[in-house]
């Protein structure tokens, strides 16, 4: 477990413990931080061990144990995290995450209603813009489940094929998905609808350590102004980082508890 950095003596400095959400394999997580482990050394002073989990349950499982001082999760599991354990938000990447919905150019959707009985392709059931995309159509009377059935795919390109081979009425994707579509993928599927922005990936710190938020996040929000930096945001999409309000966080309080419940109930 991390300790409270100002305890340490500066001749025993214990590693800030970083855990990062398992969005890629562990290698190449750690290769992509690899840039802002060696700033964060540099800025804290302090020897910064960086890890992630093999899925989303064990990661977050991990963040609400407290094992771990400093988190880069998604949006919803940060409002969880908060909620629970008391975690301090930092930042965010000021990419645009987006929840939309495609459907096949060659069976144009008119109508949500059209859903029902059909099948709806989805990349990952706990993804936030997954959540918000079912929310919305939950709102408008369509559950998962009883009026219409849910595929999970391994990535966006999955969904987008599984809509293109009919597999599927409509799929969920966002902005970053919609980056990685190939011509092919562009001219054959259309956005049937976009739903509001959400944050993307948030910046969490374990309150035992809230005493040195403001230090953590000044070092997070001058990241892209670094040789690190620029390294780091020339080879991903994230374009840099924000401060991160509660009332963001505290939007998100619908699909925190939808998460939860999906990632207790996941084997």
């Amino acid at each position: 477990m991390g300790l409270a950095w100002g305890v340490a003596t500066a001749q025993a400095l214990p590693p800030v413990q970083v855990s990062i959400l398992p969005t890629l394999t562990a290698k190449a997580l750690l290769t992509q931080y690899q840039p802002l482990r060696v700033y964060l050394e540099r800025e804290l002073q302090r020897p910064v061990d960086m890890r992630t989990a093999p899925d989303f349950k064990r990661f977050h499982a991990e963040t609400l144990s407290g094992n771990v001082d400093l988190v880069l999760t998604a949006a919803h599991l940060a409002r969880h995290a908060q909620t629970e354990s008391g975690y301090t938000e930092l930042a965010t990447y000021t990419s645009p995450n987006q929840p939309m919905v495609v459907m096949s150019q060659r069976k144009p959707v008119q109508s949500v209603v059209e859903l029902r009985g059909q099948t709806l392709a989805v990349f990952d059931p706990v993804a936030l813009v997954v959540l918000e995309v079912q929310q919305w159509l939950a709102d408008q009377g369509l559950q998962a489940g009883r009026d219409y059935k849910v595929a999970v795919f391994p990535s966006h390109a999955s969904v987008a094929h599984a809509v293109m081979a009919g597999d599927a009425l409509l799929g969920v994707t966002a902005t970053v998905g919609l980056n990685l579509y190939t011509a092919e993928m562009k001219e054959q599927l259309r956005v049937f609808a976009e739903r509001p922005s959400v944050p993307a990936l948030v910046w969490m710190l374990h309150p035992r350590l809230s005493s040195e938020a403001p230090r953590v996040k000044a070092a997070l929000l001058a990241f892209g102004q670094s040789a690190e930096g620029k390294q780091f945001f020339a080879s991903n999409g994230y374009r840099g980082l924000r401060a991160v309000e509660d009332r963001e966080l505290a939007a998100l309080d619908r699909s925190a508890r939808e998460a939860a419940a999906l990632l207790k109930g996941a084997q």
